[in-house]
């Protein structure tokens, strides 16, 4: 319980800081033999049939809901099959053939294929299923925690992730991105992913135009929360300082004397003549 405690918290800072209109979401991996919490929702229970699980993650950031998913709760069965491994298929080139026949995202079954071949995906069996609970009032210790926030959000949250050091590569091909990029990509390599929600998340789950997602492992949830709005601290005029204010182009900022940074000056002046 201590545990949850700080991570509770930890979700509520995230809210307070960044004024979050939803709640981050925290998901936790079930393996095999684990026990699932007794307070996890069933989706099959609560709708009373199996739902995309984008759609899940949805309730949970709107509603407060916590939700256990298995494979036979999952509509999307992409996901369920050829992401999460819960479910399989007797040929494992199903999911392509699919994609290809009944939906063609890509121009054919090759590029289908081709555009997966780096894909986080976990084998069948690997895990029993997952839990995503929010993050403030999380019934689980979260493996990583997805964040859905506004660009301008998503650079704050890159600049933390990023503060010590680090750099961040996230992948792109448009499709099944809340699963495979901000789940399962996030999981498996225990790095923060940029993540632009793909079709499903808009069309199915609700996700707005102006929101992005970013998603960080549990190892890095205290790093990231401790260094947002550090960077940038030594530029104090608007619109660079930290927290900033987000300007519109006028005819002043074209023709008048826009602001400048310290660090171009500092560079003018030592540019080789």
């Amino acid at each position: 319980m201590e545990d949850l405690e700080k991570y509770k918290k930890i979700g509520q800072e995230l809210i307070d800081k960044l004024k979050l209109r939803t709640f981050p979401v925290a998901v936790k991996m079930i393996l095999p033999g684990e026990e699932v919490p007794s307070n996890a929702l069933r989706p099959q229970d609560v709708f009373g049939r199996e739902i995309p699980a984008c759609m899940g993650y949805t309730w949970v950031r709107r509603s407060g809901f916590s939700f256990y998913f298995s494979g036979s709760d999952i509509a999307c069965k992409p996901a369920s099959v050829h992401y999460f491994g819960l479910e399989q298929t007797e040929d494992p080139d199903d999911v392509f053939k699919a994609w290809e026949r009944k939906a063609r995202y890509k121009k054919d079954a090759a590029a289908e294929k081709k555009s997966r071949e780096n894909e986080a995906t976990l084998k069948y069996g690997e895990i029993d299923g997952f839990v995503v609970s929010p993050l403030n009032m999380t019934i689980v210790k979260p493996d990583l925690v997805m964040i859905y926030t506004s660009p301008v959000n998503l650079s704050h949250l890159i600049l933390a992730a990023t503060y010590n050091g680090d750099c961040i590569t996230s992948h792109f091909n448009g499709m099944e991105s809340s699963c495979k990029e901000a789940i399962l990509r996030t999981y498996k390599t225990n790095e923060c992913q940029v993540v632009s929600p793909g079709m499903g998340d808009r069309v199915m789950a609700a996700v707005q135009d102006h929101e992005m997602i970013f998603s960080i492992p549990e190892s890095k949830l205290e790093m990231v929360l401790e260094n947002l709005f550090l960077a940038g601290q030594k530029l104090t005029m608007v619109p660079f300082g930290i927290p900033h204010l987000t300007p519109t182009v006028t005819m002043g900022t074209i023709f008048g004397q826009p602001p400048e940074a310290g660090v171009w000056d500092y560079m003018r002046k030592r540019m080789k003549k």
